[in-house]
């Protein structure tokens, strides 16, 4: 199969709260562009594969991104295109994440291109129910407070394209390329 290499090392970071599509669009992109992947879930399910809200998990989930970020920055470093399928809607909120990802990409001579997956909140739901994964029993059972932490439409405050997700599959994967290939 043949995947387009970018011209410029390039931070493409899928974002949105759990079950928004994330991993069924990075996937696709994936077979079209030449990207290395890291998703948050394969780190943390390592460690936490029923839960993503007891206190432990918390603890550690700043170091987990740790992770990911120190792997990002070296593919970059080497001249690798990375896609991060991971939710940030917490770390949006913050200036000083905002401040560090802005930096990396610019120290690294790097683009920055964001997507955001989102879906209604009814579909969000019926998503998460019947993946039937242990670690979003919380979820569903906390669904007041978890759209609270985790709400569909959070502010991105780094030029972004949103995805509904319930829209026809290739014309939102078309709109995504056009968006990924257009980005300077």
């Amino acid at each position: 199969m043949n995947r387009t290499l970018l011209p410029q090392p390039t931070l493409l970071l899928i974002t949105g709260v759990a079950a928004s599509g994330k991993t069924t669009f990075s996937k696709i992109i994936l077979q079209k562009l030449h990207m290395t992947y890291l998703d948050n879930n394969f780190i943390a399910d390592a460690f936490f594969p029923d839960t993503r809200n007891d206190s432990a998990y918390l603890k550690i989930k700043p170091h987990l991104y740790e992770i990911l970020y120190s792997i990002t920055k070296e593919n970059l470093l080497i001249g690798n295109s990375v896609l991060l399928d991971a939710p940030h809607v917490k770390e949006m909120r913050d200036p000083q994440w905002r401040s560090f990802i802005s930096d990396m990409v610019t120290t690294l001579n790097a683009k920055l291109v964001v997507i955001r997956c989102w879906c209604s909140e009814q579909t969000l739901r019926d998503r998460i129910a019947s993946r039937g994964e242990k670690r979003d029993v919380w979820k569903l059972h906390n669904w007041q407070q978890f759209m609270l932490e985790q709400p569909v439409q959070m502010a991105i405050p780094f030029d972004h394209l949103d995805i509904n997700t319930e829209n026809n599959l290739a014309e939102n994967i078309s709109s995504v390329m056009d968006y990924i290939l257009s980005r300077k």
